[in-house]
Protein backbone atom coordinates (compact mmCIF):
# COMPACT_ATOMS: atom_id res chain seq x y z
CA UNK A 1 0.00 0.00 0.00
CA UNK A 2 2.34 2.78 -1.20
CA UNK A 3 1.81 6.35 -0.06
CA UNK A 4 -0.45 8.14 -2.55
CA UNK A 5 -0.47 11.68 -1.21
CA UNK A 6 1.91 14.52 -0.50
CA UNK A 7 2.31 15.01 3.23
CA UNK A 8 1.54 18.47 4.60
CA UNK A 9 4.04 20.25 6.87
CA UNK A 10 1.79 19.36 9.82
CA UNK A 11 1.77 15.68 8.87
CA UNK A 12 5.55 15.59 8.46
CA UNK A 13 5.99 17.34 11.79
CA UNK A 14 3.71 14.82 13.51
CA UNK A 15 5.58 11.92 11.98
CA UNK A 16 8.94 13.34 13.00
CA UNK A 17 7.63 13.89 16.52
CA UNK A 18 5.83 10.61 17.18
CA UNK A 19 6.90 8.07 14.55
CA UNK A 20 10.25 9.15 13.07
CA UNK A 21 11.13 5.63 11.94
CA UNK A 22 7.86 4.88 10.16
CA UNK A 23 8.08 3.46 6.66
CA UNK A 24 6.23 6.02 4.52
CA UNK A 25 5.34 3.37 1.95
CA UNK A 26 3.15 1.69 4.57
CA UNK A 27 0.90 4.68 5.24
CA UNK A 28 -1.32 4.79 2.17
CA UNK A 29 -4.42 6.93 2.89
CA UNK A 30 -4.32 6.25 6.63
CA UNK A 31 -4.66 9.51 8.56
CA UNK A 32 -1.45 10.63 10.22
CA UNK A 33 -3.29 10.80 13.54
CA UNK A 34 -3.92 7.05 13.40
CA UNK A 35 -0.35 6.39 12.29
CA UNK A 36 1.10 8.29 15.25
CA UNK A 37 -1.74 7.75 17.74
CA UNK A 38 -1.80 11.50 18.47
CA UNK A 39 -4.00 14.42 17.41
CA UNK A 40 -3.73 18.12 18.24
CA UNK A 41 -6.90 19.83 19.40
CA UNK A 42 -7.35 23.16 21.17
CA UNK A 43 -3.61 23.38 21.89
CA UNK A 44 -3.58 19.96 23.55
CA UNK A 45 -2.21 16.59 22.48
CA UNK A 46 -4.83 13.83 22.49
CA UNK A 47 -4.33 10.11 22.14
CA UNK A 48 -6.55 8.70 19.39
CA UNK A 49 -7.18 5.13 18.30
CA UNK A 50 -9.29 3.31 15.72
CA UNK A 51 -12.13 3.49 18.28
CA UNK A 52 -12.21 7.30 18.35
CA UNK A 53 -12.95 9.96 15.77
CA UNK A 54 -10.08 12.29 14.92
CA UNK A 55 -10.91 15.72 16.41
CA UNK A 56 -11.65 18.37 13.76
CA UNK A 57 -10.57 21.98 13.83
CA UNK A 58 -14.21 23.06 13.38
CA UNK A 59 -15.12 21.47 16.71
CA UNK A 60 -12.80 23.81 18.63
CA UNK A 61 -15.46 26.49 18.19
CA UNK A 62 -17.72 24.51 20.54
CA UNK A 63 -15.24 25.28 23.32
CA UNK A 64 -15.41 29.00 22.55
CA UNK A 65 -19.22 28.98 22.51
CA UNK A 66 -19.31 27.09 25.81
CA UNK A 67 -16.85 29.45 27.51
CA UNK A 68 -18.81 32.48 26.31
CA UNK A 69 -22.00 30.99 27.77
CA UNK A 70 -20.31 30.30 31.12
CA UNK A 71 -18.91 33.83 31.24
CA UNK A 72 -22.17 35.52 30.18
CA UNK A 73 -24.09 33.69 32.91
CA UNK A 74 -21.36 34.08 35.56
CA UNK A 75 -21.49 30.37 36.37
CA UNK A 76 -19.28 29.82 39.41
CA UNK A 77 -19.30 26.01 39.15
CA UNK A 78 -20.77 24.80 35.85
CA UNK A 79 -22.07 21.25 35.62
CA UNK A 80 -21.40 19.94 32.12
CA UNK A 81 -22.03 16.82 30.03
CA UNK A 82 -19.98 15.88 26.96
CA UNK A 83 -22.11 13.25 25.23
CA UNK A 84 -20.48 11.03 22.63
CA UNK A 85 -17.12 12.18 23.97
CA UNK A 86 -14.88 9.87 21.88
CA UNK A 87 -11.31 10.85 22.75
CA UNK A 88 -12.64 13.31 25.32
CA UNK A 89 -11.42 16.29 23.31
CA UNK A 90 -14.37 18.60 24.00
CA UNK A 91 -14.88 18.01 27.71
CA UNK A 92 -11.20 17.82 28.55
CA UNK A 93 -10.31 20.92 26.50
CA UNK A 94 -13.08 22.84 28.24
CA UNK A 95 -11.77 21.63 31.60
CA UNK A 96 -8.30 22.92 30.70
CA UNK A 97 -9.69 26.36 29.85
CA UNK A 98 -11.76 26.53 33.05
CA UNK A 99 -8.79 25.48 35.15
CA UNK A 100 -6.76 28.38 33.77
CA UNK A 101 -9.35 30.81 35.18
CA UNK A 102 -9.62 28.88 38.46
CA UNK A 103 -13.24 28.05 37.71
CA UNK A 104 -14.35 24.83 39.46
CA UNK A 105 -16.38 22.45 37.34
CA UNK A 106 -17.99 19.03 37.19
CA UNK A 107 -17.87 17.40 33.76
CA UNK A 108 -19.39 14.08 32.72
CA UNK A 109 -17.80 12.39 29.71
CA UNK A 110 -19.96 9.67 28.20
CA UNK A 111 -19.89 7.41 25.19
CA UNK A 112 -21.68 4.29 24.05
CA UNK A 113 -18.28 2.74 23.29
CA UNK A 114 -16.29 1.39 26.27
CA UNK A 115 -13.16 1.42 24.11
CA UNK A 116 -13.59 5.14 23.42
CA UNK A 117 -14.14 5.83 27.12
CA UNK A 118 -10.82 4.17 27.94
CA UNK A 119 -9.10 6.54 25.53
CA UNK A 120 -10.91 9.54 27.05
CA UNK A 121 -9.88 8.41 30.54
CA UNK A 122 -6.27 8.12 29.41
CA UNK A 123 -6.37 11.61 27.92
CA UNK A 124 -7.85 13.07 31.10
CA UNK A 125 -5.06 11.52 33.17
CA UNK A 126 -2.42 12.87 30.77
CA UNK A 127 -3.76 16.37 30.27
CA UNK A 128 -5.60 17.44 33.42
CA UNK A 129 -4.09 18.27 36.79
CA UNK A 130 -7.39 17.52 38.56
CA UNK A 131 -9.06 14.63 36.72
CA UNK A 132 -11.13 13.89 39.85
CA UNK A 133 -13.57 16.55 38.59
CA UNK A 134 -14.22 14.40 35.50
CA UNK A 135 -16.74 11.56 35.60
CA UNK A 136 -16.86 8.79 33.01
CA UNK A 137 -20.07 7.06 32.04
CA UNK A 138 -20.83 4.42 29.43
CA UNK A 139 -24.21 5.44 28.10
CA UNK A 140 -26.33 5.49 24.99
CA UNK A 141 -26.94 9.26 24.93
CA UNK A 142 -28.47 10.11 28.35
CA UNK A 143 -29.79 6.63 29.07
CA UNK A 144 -27.52 5.86 32.04
CA UNK A 145 -27.14 9.38 33.38
CA UNK A 146 -28.18 10.25 36.93
CA UNK A 147 -31.19 12.51 37.25
CA UNK A 148 -29.32 15.77 37.58
CA UNK A 149 -29.58 19.06 35.75
CA UNK A 150 -26.76 20.31 33.55
CA UNK A 151 -25.86 23.92 32.87
CA UNK A 152 -24.24 22.90 29.61
CA UNK A 153 -24.48 19.88 27.32
CA UNK A 154 -21.97 19.37 24.50
CA UNK A 155 -22.65 16.79 21.82
CA UNK A 156 -20.65 15.91 18.74
CA UNK A 157 -22.79 12.94 17.77
CA UNK A 158 -22.77 10.97 14.49
CA UNK A 159 -24.44 13.34 12.02
CA UNK A 160 -23.54 12.27 8.50
CA UNK A 161 -26.54 10.96 6.50
CA UNK A 162 -26.10 7.23 5.87
CA UNK A 163 -26.14 7.57 2.09
CA UNK A 164 -23.27 10.06 2.25
CA UNK A 165 -20.85 7.77 4.09
CA UNK A 166 -19.71 6.12 0.86
CA UNK A 167 -18.94 9.56 -0.61
CA UNK A 168 -16.47 10.47 2.12
CA UNK A 169 -12.75 10.52 1.43
CA UNK A 170 -11.14 7.12 1.89
CA UNK A 171 -9.07 8.48 4.77
CA UNK A 172 -12.35 8.93 6.65
CA UNK A 173 -14.67 6.14 5.52
CA UNK A 174 -11.97 3.45 5.52
CA UNK A 175 -10.35 4.28 8.86
CA UNK A 176 -12.58 6.24 11.22
CA UNK A 177 -15.18 4.34 13.29
CA UNK A 178 -18.47 4.20 11.40
CA UNK A 179 -20.36 4.30 14.70
CA UNK A 180 -19.00 7.84 15.14
CA UNK A 181 -19.97 8.96 11.61
CA UNK A 182 -23.32 7.47 10.58
CA UNK A 183 -26.19 9.60 11.84
CA UNK A 184 -28.97 7.58 10.22
CA UNK A 185 -31.01 8.25 7.09
CA UNK A 186 -31.00 12.05 7.39
CA UNK A 187 -28.05 12.38 9.75
CA UNK A 188 -30.31 13.64 12.54
CA UNK A 189 -31.25 10.38 14.28
CA UNK A 190 -29.13 10.77 17.41
CA UNK A 191 -29.38 14.54 17.58
CA UNK A 192 -33.18 14.41 17.62
CA UNK A 193 -33.11 11.61 20.20
CA UNK A 194 -30.98 13.76 22.49
CA UNK A 195 -33.03 16.89 21.79
CA UNK A 196 -36.13 15.12 23.08
CA UNK A 197 -34.46 14.62 26.47
CA UNK A 198 -33.16 18.16 26.97
CA UNK A 199 -36.11 19.36 29.11
CA UNK A 200 -35.32 16.56 31.60
CA UNK A 201 -31.59 17.23 31.87
CA UNK A 202 -30.98 20.94 31.18
CA UNK A 203 -31.16 23.53 33.93
CA UNK A 204 -33.42 26.52 33.33
CA UNK A 205 -31.42 28.82 31.09
CA UNK A 206 -29.02 25.98 30.29
CA UNK A 207 -27.43 25.52 26.89
CA UNK A 208 -26.90 22.51 24.63
CA UNK A 209 -24.43 22.77 21.77
CA UNK A 210 -24.62 20.22 18.95
CA UNK A 211 -22.27 19.85 16.01
CA UNK A 212 -24.33 19.21 12.87
CA UNK A 213 -23.85 18.40 9.19
CA UNK A 214 -23.62 21.38 6.84
CA UNK A 215 -26.62 20.02 4.94
CA UNK A 216 -28.85 20.35 8.00
CA UNK A 217 -31.32 23.17 8.60
CA UNK A 218 -33.94 23.89 11.27
CA UNK A 219 -36.30 21.55 9.42
CA UNK A 220 -33.90 18.68 10.16
CA UNK A 221 -34.56 18.85 13.89
CA UNK A 222 -37.46 18.41 16.27
CA UNK A 223 -37.08 21.12 18.90
CA UNK A 224 -39.01 20.43 22.14
CA UNK A 225 -41.34 22.94 23.73
CA UNK A 226 -39.64 25.58 25.88
CA UNK A 227 -36.40 25.08 23.96
CA UNK A 228 -35.17 27.85 21.69
CA UNK A 229 -32.58 27.11 19.00
CA UNK A 230 -30.24 28.89 16.62
CA UNK A 231 -27.77 27.60 14.03
CA UNK A 232 -24.30 29.11 14.00
CA UNK A 233 -21.78 28.91 11.14
CA UNK A 234 -18.28 27.56 11.61
CA UNK A 235 -15.02 29.30 10.70
CA UNK A 236 -15.50 28.11 7.10
CA UNK A 237 -18.91 29.85 7.01
CA UNK A 238 -20.87 26.60 6.91
CA UNK A 239 -23.80 25.85 9.22
CA UNK A 240 -22.20 23.69 11.90
CA UNK A 241 -23.63 24.25 15.39
CA UNK A 242 -27.16 23.89 16.70
CA UNK A 243 -27.35 25.91 19.93
CA UNK A 244 -30.31 25.25 22.19
CA UNK A 245 -31.43 27.05 25.34
CA UNK A 246 -33.97 25.91 27.91
CA UNK A 247 -36.29 28.81 28.76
Amino acid sequence: MPITRTLSPYERNQLNKWAPKIDLSSIGEKPIEYVTGHAEFADQDFIVTKDTLIPRIESVQIISIALQFIDNHSLSHPVIADIGTGSGCLGISLAVKLSKTNTPYSIFLSDISPQALKVADLNAQRILHSPENIFFLQSNLLENYPQIKFDLILANLPYIPSQNISKLHSSVKDFEPKIALDGGLKGNLYINALLSKLPLFLSKGGHAIFEIDDTHSFDSFTIPQNITATIKNDTFDKPRFLICSYL
